[in-house]
């Protein structure tokens, strides 16, 4: 009861830190810094000759680079300014330069007193439209590279590198329509044959995966065979058959097989095409749904067990009980699956839909659609799962309480021991499957923020391992141990009796064979 009071406090207290620290309903890239910006005394700003209003600023200790990478900085004021106006991204100051410096790129700190190039850029608009605008005057100018290691589209050189800039601030690049938002590209002028140009530079794509989801990927590899050995010793040993093992099974087959596919994204996340990503990720996503879901079966079924009304459910044989469960832990994720590929490949915004292979193979986790698509509904089932761990352990006190106060007999004891036993098995298994997953979901809250980086390192490899948890826990068990080693026992001796009856078969063969000669001798 500790645990579940605690973590609940815990999970308040990062949420209030997280609203404290980033209140704006707002993406990254659609702030601006204005620590540099004039403040007024309704604590309005000025940015661009835009007012932004107070509700619409909040502090952040950390940048969005390309891909929505997060890199902790000094905690500073932003603003929401490209609610209010259109916003574009320029790598350095509109009338400075960019020189290569080593292996990177900076921008001069001698800012020229007028434009070196024509700032009118062809806009295309909502209805197809395209408009010659200035963008430096049209737009709010946000400055800063998205990567270190960024190329120019010349498309007055190379067909492929042809773009269009939208009203919005997005860029198209035509050759692979590819969309990027301020957050991923910026525009740079630059000197061509004596004059200068102004064209967008994007970042070369790489395969480096980052430190922490190498790390996790490391710890899931290993983990995961156990979750299939665990699978494969409960449905060996017959002994331990019952609606409570298959809703087990239920639950550590989604788990093995979501954490397999998220083992093959992470590994290999740049060399799918975009029908191969989507057929994964939206794979891991059903089958890792199916993970919350037949962890809120279990969580019924032990709370029901012990309640032991006679309802419906309780009327109910095993099998059909097993197969309604079925229905609701394989169907609900089923159509949550198929609503969110809808989504996904509507003409809805991009800001709402899940991602899953458009710009990721995997869920969008820079913004708050991870939020809506998995870890929302994962985090109610959490809480409604410690709200049945709550009530079973009410359950059990009453019960134990009655049972010693009416009853002293043997039988009445055994039963207590057993409903003592269940209780304490159902405590460990809500301990790895609800409190590693209500720690991931903080984690994803957190984000990269850097006041809470030993319990994010702490929390993924939590949840990393545990398929070695569970293999521990359900496994290594004397009872179970002993099955097993029964079961293998019996199996050696039916394939011992099996090879003695082939001797004997073999035997009686040869003696007839003999006997067969030797009659045909005498004749």
């Amino acid at each position: 009861m500790r645990a579940h009071i605690s973590s609940l406090i815990l999970l308040i207290g990062i949420s209030s830190s997280i609203a404290q620290t980033n209140a704006l309903n707002c993406s990254f890239e659609d702030t601006v810094n204005l620590t540099l910006s004039q403040k007024f005394m309704n604590g309005s700003y000025l940015y661009e000759r835009v007012i932004v209003p107070p509700e619409l600023t909040s502090y952040y200790d950390y940048i969005e680079r390309y891909g929505g990478e997060r890199q902790i900085v000094t905690r500073h004021l932003r603003g929401c300014v490209c609610y209010l106006k259109p916003c574009v991204k320029f790598c350095c100051h509109p009338r400075a330069g960019m020189t290569q410096s080593d292996e990177d790129l900076k921008c001069d700190e001698e800012v020229s007193d007028e434009l070196l190039y024509s700032p009118y850029v062809n806009i295309t608009l909502r209805n197809g439209s395209r408009v010659l605008m200035n963008v430096v005057d049209e737009f709010v100018v946000q400055t800063g590279m998205p990567c270190k290691t960024l190329y120019m589209l010349e498309p007055h050189k190379y067909d492929a590198d042809k773009w269009e800039l939208f009203e919005n601030g997005t860029l198209l690049r035509v050759s692979d329509q590819m969309y990027f938002s301020t957050r991923d590209y910026c525009l740079q002028a630059y000197p061509e044959n004596g004059t200068y140009m102004l064209d967008p530079m994007n970042c070369m794509i790489t395969n480096d995966i980052p430190t922490r989801i190498k790390r996790n990927t490391i710890v899931l590899m290993i983990s995961s065979p156990f979750l299939y050995a665990t699978i494969l010793i409960y449905w060996l040993v017959p002994e331990l058959w019952n609606l409570h093992t298959k809703c087990l099974i239920g639950y550590l087959l989604s788990l093995a097989i979501g954490t397999t596919t998220l083992v093959v994204v992470n590994m290999m996340n740049a060399d799918y095409d975009d029908v191969t990503c989507a057929i994964i990720g939206f794979g891991a996503y059903y089958f890792l749904l199916a993970v919350f879901f037949w962890l809120n079966v279990i969580c019924f079924d032990l709370w029901h067990n012990f309640r032991g009304t006679k309802g419906n459910v309780q009327n109910l044989s095993l099998r059909k009980r097993f197969t309604y469960y079925s229905v609701y832990a394989w169907g609900v994720p089923a159509l949550m699956t198929t609503l969110t590929i809808l989504i996904q490949y509507s003409n809805l915004p991009n800001n709402i839909k899940s991602g899953i292979g458009d710009s990721h193979c995997w869920l969008k986790m820079d913004d708050w659609s991870a939020m809506i698509y998995f870890y929302g509904p994962c985090l109610f089932l959490v809480i409604f799962n410690i709200v049945i761990f709550y009530l079973t352990a009410k359950t059990i006190y009453t019960i134990r309480k009655e049972i010693r106060r009416f009853s002293k007999g043997a039988d009445s004891q055994r039963h207590l021991h057993s409903q003592q036993h269940n209780f304490w098995l159902f405590f460990r298994m809500f301990i790895v499957m609800g409190i590693n997953w209500l720690l991931e979901i903080i984690g994803y809250m957190i984000g990269e923020n850097s006041d809470f980086e030993i319990l994010i390192a702490v929390a993924d490899f939590y949840n990393a391992a545990q398929g070695i948890i569970i293999f521990v826990l359900l496994v290594m068990k004397r009872k179970v141990l002993l099955l097993l080693k029964k079961r293998i026992r019996k199996s050696d001796n039916s394939l011992q009796l099996s090879e003695r009856q082939n001797t004997k078969t073999n035997a009686s063969t040869v003696e007839l064979r003999n006997l067969d000669v030797r009659t045909k001798l005498r004749n």
